[in-house]
């Protein structure tokens, strides 16, 4: 018996092969360089769903990482403010109490308080990328005032110097820069006319207190909240209205604008112990900050311990599912080569193939 195939036929079925060699072909090339199945519905079925849902959560720790290291960067910077915060105060406590037995001392004291306080000012300033870590939640501005600031009038509030000046001239009814300064005594005095009774009042403690917003600081009390994992928040910035840093400012403020003034040894004694207390007062406060700000951090460093771990369990699962096997792969991108190559050959060789060469 004799078959007769014509060369059109057996041209459209090595045409028919030759598409589905490259397309073999094709996803051998991808699945060899990605390392991942060339089309993941098709090779994983009903477990796309399973490795689709996979991938999202591992997203979504990825981000949550990302979030948590900003975090930690933010509370290191934190601290090493703080560190200067606290570190610098004690100093000037130091270099205070030195000088307390020295006569007209306290005017150099006061000149190193000017310097103190640009510290505290650059400290509660810091920012990290433009968020301003001791500005509550608002982080976009920063949050002290220039100690000197000089207001260019209302509604623009008063620096915090001009402040306590006007509260000073407003108590005692004269300038600060008045003669009458240097017999102000320490205390004692029938009509509350004393350093100790002004320092006491309610006008010179509001500048401290009730009105820290209005001269000192634009930070707010409440502090920026971070997620750090799922249900789970903390503190993610500080606040420059802390009780710590406005003892610091008074105890700095009281040397500064005062100690450079003519007073009465009996004064300058009482000044200098009143500017110490406050200190004293700061100084403990913010080492207690910098303590719950580095427990913030170890708690968010665990975390991401966890988290990391979660995620590596995840990676794992989803190249279980998405990822070929490399070797085989290979092989497979091999033997299509091979393949297309040969039909190539004999494609070749029916077009060649003609009746007149028979006759």
């Amino acid at each position: 018996m004799v078959y007769s195939v014509s060369t059109l036929s057996s041209s459209l079925r090595l045409s028919d092969y030759l598409i589905d060699q490259r397309a073999r072909l094709d996803k051998a090339v991808i699945e060899n360089a990605s390392k991942k199945h060339a089309d993941m519905g098709l090779t994983l079925g009903a477990q796309t769903g399973a490795a689709a849902s996979f991938r999202s959560e591992f997203y979504q720790l990825e981000s949550q990482l990302d979030t948590n290291r900003q975090l930690v960067t933010r509370l290191d910077v934190m601290d090493t403010a703080l560190d200067n915060m606290h570190n610098s105060a004690s100093t000037f406590r130091s270099d205070l109490i030195a000088l307390k037995s020295n006569s007209n001392n306290l005017k150099t004291a006061s000149n190193l308080a000017y310097t103190e306080l640009d510290k505290l000012t650059n400290s509660l300033n810091t920012n990290v990328s433009g968020v301003y870590v001791f500005g509550g939640i608002n982080t976009g501005t920063a949050p002290a005032a220039d100690f000197q600031f000089k207001s260019p009038g209302a509604p623009v509030p008063l620096g915090p110097e001009e402040q306590i000046e006007k509260v000073f001239n407003d108590y005692f009814m004269h300038g600060i820069d008045d003669p009458a300064t240097a017999s102000i005594p320490a205390s004692g005095d029938p009509l509350g006319k004393d350093w100790e009774t002004f320092l006491e009042s309610p006008a010179f403690k509001d500048i401290f207190n009730a009105d820290w917003t209005t001269h000192w600081s634009s930070a707010t009390d409440e502090k920026m909240t971070s997620t750090i994992e799922n249900g789970v928040t903390t503190s993610g910035s500080g606040s420059a209205n802390e009780k710590a840093f406005r003892e610091l400012a008074e105890g700095l403020s009281i040397v500064a604008v005062f100690g450079k003034l003519d007073l009465n040894v009996d004064a300058e004694k009482f000044i200098t112990d009143r500017a110490v207390s406050s200190l004293n007062g700061g100084v403990e406060k913010t080492i207690a900050i910098e303590a719950q700000n580095g427990a913030i951090k170890t708690n968010v460093e665990r975390t991401n311990s966890d988290v990391i771990a979660k995620r590596d369990v995840l990676n794992v699962r989803i190249n279980d599912l998405e990822n070929v096997d490399e070797n085989r792969a290979a092989v497979e991108l091999s033997l299509a080569q091979t393949q297309l190559e040969a039909t190539y050959a004999i494609t070749a060789k029916i077009k060649d193939l003609n009746i007149l060469k028979y006759l």
